[in-house]
């Protein structure tokens, strides 16, 4: 007899229900709520994620044709579009934002030596909406839209801290909410030019590298020799413009690099004075990391298209394939295994959901024999594609 839960349920069982619970009374999410609890939109909207589903009949017609399935996650009744989307519509996206972090607190994360600082990348992506059907997240006279603001922690594959703004934020706004700690190192691109900004992480023991903009003016204090024909120039400068002077009178370092891939230079700058040049050039070539994080969520979650309009379904929907996207990477350090990218944990899943068996086993590339009360999906198929 096969005892395992379904994948799915196996998954979703990272989420401790007596957290959550805890959660759902400290936070009172399901206050005025009668059949469809917290725990139900959260099942639904995972599924939906997970799945990819076009839309609320979507959702609706695939969950319920797979009843007996969700039983064991708590879904005795039919699931409805109009109750998914009232909902998501208005019950506080907050929660599922608590969620994440209560789950991130509880993430194994690798241990560092105590001399290694933690390196972080920061950016943000934009989703576009439609100015019709979105008019409350307007930042152009012809689109709307909204930016996704993520401290992303390189080591560890993940987003530490994130939050949802308007599209018309602009980036050089929110270095300053990233909660940037003493000896943490954090790279960006120039979009984030903020002097005042600079000279605080000077006096708060924050080291940055971003790139210099072409027009800044400054003067060199000190040139460094270079040994390596990968670092062109090595400079100690201080900002002599009149407004960049004023609100970052502090000493910096300016450091030329070539692209290894395009062979293009890159002016760096950075308070990293101590540092050689080349692991300043390697810190900042990190930062790609966050691109590629952009890049794959948006190829593997619903962030581009939403169930629904209002701005609370646009955060609960962006908050609940953040969750998913943790639940993979918990899935990852319980079981060690490092082979499986999520577009392939996403691709694979999606279609083995209700399979019963081990979900660790099956994450790290091998599992027993499939039971015969489990679908009729024969295990080898999902040994072949990894």
């Amino acid at each position: 007899m096969n005892n395992y839960n379904t994948l799915f349920g196996q998954l979703l069982s990272q989420v401790k229900r007596p957290e959550f619970d805890k959660l759902c009374k400290t936070m009172e999410s399901d206050k005025f709520r009668k059949d469809f609890n917290t725990w139900d939109q959260f099942v639904v909207m995972a599924f939906a994620q997970i799945t990819r589903q076009n839309g609320l009949r979507s959702i609706q017609n695939a969950m319920n044709c797979q009843k007996k399935s969700f039983y064991h996650l708590g879904l005795n009744k039919e699931i409805k579009r109009s109750t998914i989307s009232y909902a998501n519509k208005n019950h506080g996206s907050e929660f599922f934002e608590s969620l994440y972090y209560q789950l991130f607190s509880t993430l194994e994360r690798g241990a560092r030596k105590l001399t290694e600082k933690k390196l972080y990348a920061v950016d943000a992506t934009t989703i576009g909406f439609s100015l019709n059907d979105f008019p409350w997240a307007k930042f152009r006279s012809t689109k709307s839209g909204v930016k996704i603001h993520v401290k992303y922690d390189v080591g560890e594959s993940v987003p530490e801290y994130l939050f949802i703004t308007n599209a018309e934020e602009h980036e050089n706004n929110t270095l300053g909410k990233m909660n940037l700690k003493k000896g943490d190192i954090v790279t960006f691109d120039k979009g984030y030019n903020n002097y005042a900004q600079f000279s605080d992480f000077c006096d708060n023991g924050v080291y940055f590298v971003t790139r210099l903009k072409d027009n800044a003016s400054y003067k060199v204090i000190k040139r460094r020799k270079t040994h390596t024909t990968k670092i062109s120039s090595n400079h100690i400068i201080q900002f002599t413009g009149q407004v960049a002077k004023s609100k970052c009178p502090n000493e910096l370092r300016r450091i030329r690099t070539v692209d290894n891939e395009t062979g293009s230079a890159i002016i760096l700058l950075t308070n990293m004075i101590s540092c050689s040049a080349e692991k300043v050039a390697e810190i900042y070539r990190k930062r790609w990391h966050i691109e590629l994080f952009f890049k794959t969520i948006k190829q593997n979650l619903k962030i581009k298209r939403f169930y629904g309009t209002s701005e609370n379904a646009v955060k609960t929907q962006i908050w609940i394939a953040m969750i998913v996207y943790l639940l993979y990477i918990m899935l990852k350090k319980s079981t060690g295994s490092i082979t499986k990218c999520f577009t392939h944990f996403i691709s694979e899943i999606s279609v083995s959901l209700f399979q019963r068996i081990d979900l660790n086993l099956w994450f790290a590339g091998s599992s027993p024999p499939v039971s015969v009360h489990a679908p009729d999906v024969s295990c080898m198929q999902f040994e072949f594609c990894l």
